[in-house]
């Protein structure tokens, strides 16, 4: 015996429309037997139609943590969909029936169902990166509170956790808020190392350390501007490959802030590979290799320029300028230590009127915060707000940190210990110096704008920041001493912004040594990228290092 399948409901609702159309065209052709001089007969309409006849007919019914079935309403006791005013209920819907609950009401926990069983896990909800036994706090947090999860003060480090002994190697090894205890630093290269080999004219991006070895990011060009990375021993000896390309080719690729999170770099840059320039971020193993594809942040018309990047423990947040309304306005995204985009891009500046530029960011402990130059050409202010380190809403006002009588330009930002520092230089101010300030995460300023350097009637500029808790070194350029241009100085201030060290010159080549870029390095040491064109005018990156030195011999 032939078994004939039995058409589906969708198919019998459309054969069922088909023979009333018929009929009611045969009634409009045979006027006669359907009564000429009566009107046409129309039908009373169809009972609703059922949305599904079996369960396996519902969306996603094969979800055992949420259990789709075809219920019959006229009979089912349980709740039904609601519906537009005036739309019947059809006679069976597909409803979700006891949905499982993972939530173990622990925030220490990431709850998850698998849907193929229904069956409920509970991982870690911080990460142990660096696998030193200590998990970094949950977003927001402040390691070692309560509801925190974690109490690593530095996931990027094995050699920092509470109870570890402290050590001069550039870490808060015992999580006491301050790096390297009573440390100074002190120029530990004679001369110092280039690293852009043959490119020219070549600019500085990023440099991180992973424990083992530097990794420099720079863009450089021969036909066109591209990004490329060099990787550097701890004493500073160049790994090959050397010159290693990063971004896509003759894309005019540039930027490359880079952070290292314990195992990974994230990092993140700008190119036009897709016509106008847009942001992009991507994910480095210790050793420079790409881990994956690039990322695109960006995707309004117009320009997204000037990219910076953090890291909040759990996550990283790109910024950068993008011009999509006319002026420039400072967007965001977050970004998961896999790589992917977490949420929406949020716009975090709405002034209007004039271009919010070159903006920079730095994580604190439940907020990030965000420094931006705001104005033009000739007569600029420095802003800052914070916002919550896991939706990028605004958490502070909006404070602007400069009078607005002169040009304040190209901030940057830390968090050191329990308060943010913002540095910046001016262009047009009676003392033409690095200028900092500090504020808490409530927007509140601690200290007012005070400058850190002293040129004389000459310029400071260029300012890097690095974090100490009880104090934060600062590194620049200076053109003070006429060596055919700008030289880079380091010094010491405290949390008040009172020098702690004088003024100490680091490079002594004539033509200009700009752009520097530090970071903490092995045994102490303070790792500096910067653009050097003491060889004839060219411009090229080089490298140079600081040495940790302390009255306790640390």
């Amino acid at each position: 015996m032939t078994h004939t399948p039995r058409p589906s409901a969708p198919s019998r609702r459309r054969a069922g429309r088909l023979l009333l159309l018929a009929a009611a065209a045969l009634c409009l052709q045979a006027s006669a037997s359907c009564g000429a001089r009566s009107e046409l007969w129309i039908p009373p309409p169809l009972p609703p139609e059922p949305e599904c006849l079996v369960d396996a007919d519902c969306p996603d019914h094969d979800n055992l943590c949420h259990p789709v079935r075809c219920v019959d309403t006229r009979v089912y006791q349980g709740e039904l969909p609601e519906l537009p005013p005036g739309q019947p209920m059809p006679p069976r819907v597909c409803i979700v029936i006891d949905p499982i609950d993972c939530d173990d009401a622990d925030p220490c926990t990431l709850d998850d169902c698998e849907p193929l069983t229904g069956l409920c896990s509970y991982g870690p909800a911080t990460h142990d990166l660096d696998g030193d036994g200590h998990r970094a706090p949950r977003a927001g947090t402040t390691a070692g509170e309560p509801g925190s999860c974690g109490d690593d003060c530095n996931d990027a480090s094995a050699a920092a956790f509470p109870g570890n002994t402290e050590i001069c190697d550039g870490v808060d090894n015992d999580c006491n808020g301050i790096v390297d205890d009573g440390a100074e630093f002190i120029p530990l290269q004679k001369e110092p190392v280039r690293i852009s080999g043959d490119l020219a004219p070549a600019g500085p991006g990023g440099l991180a350390f992973s424990g083992e070895s530097y990794l420099s990011i720079y863009t450089g060009t021969s036909v066109g501007f591209d990004m490329y990375e060099t990787r550097l021993e701890a004493d500073a000896t160049k790994v090959e490959p050397i010159e290693e390309q990063v971004a896509v080719k003759n894309a005019d690729s540039a930027g490359g802030p880079i952070v290292w999170i314990g195992d990974r770099y994230g990092l993140a840059w700008q190119d036009r590979r897709h016509g106008n320039y847009e942001a992009f971020f991507t994910l480095l193993d210790p050793n420079g290799g790409r881990i994956l594809q690039d990322v695109r942040l960006s995707q309004a018309p117009g320009f997204s320029v000037n990219v910076d990047l953090a890291y909040n423990g759990t996550e990283f947040i790109v910024v950068w300028q993008d011009d999509q309304s006319g002026l420039f306005e400072v967007m965001a995204r977050r970004v998961s230590v896999d790589g992917e985009p977490q949420g929406i891009t949020m716009q975090l500046t709405q002034d209007g009127g004039f271009n919010d530029e070159a903006p920079v960011i730095a994580s604190g402990d439940k907020t990030v915060g965000v420094a931006f130059a705001n104005g033009q050409a000739g007569l600029q202010v420095i802003r800052f707000r914070t916002f919550e380190q896991t939706t990028l809403q605004p958490h502070s006002k909006l404070i602007t940190i400069t009078d607005g009588m002169t040009e304040a330009v190209y901030p940057k930002v830390i968090w050191n210990d329990d308060h943010y520092m913002i540095a910046w230089y001016d262009r047009t101010a009676a003392n033409k110096a690095i200028y900092a300030t500090t504020v808490n995460e409530d927007g509140e300023t601690l200290v007012p704008p005070t400058a850190l350097s002293q040129p004389g009637g000459n310029h400071s500029r260029y300012p890097s920041l690095l974090p100490l808790g009880d104090r934060a070194l600062l590194v620049y350029a200076d053109d003070r001493d006429n060596n055919q241009g700008y030289e880079l100085y380091s010094r010491m201030v405290n949390s008040q912004l009172q020098p702690l060290s004088a003024e100490q010159r680091l490079t002594n080549a004539p033509y200009n040594s700009v752009y520097p870029i530090a970071t903490f390095g092995p045994e102490g040491n303070v790792g500096i990228l910067f653009r050097d064109d003491r060889e004839g005018g060219a411009h090229h990156v080089w490298f140079t290092r600081l040495g940790c030195v302390t009255s306790a011999g640390m």
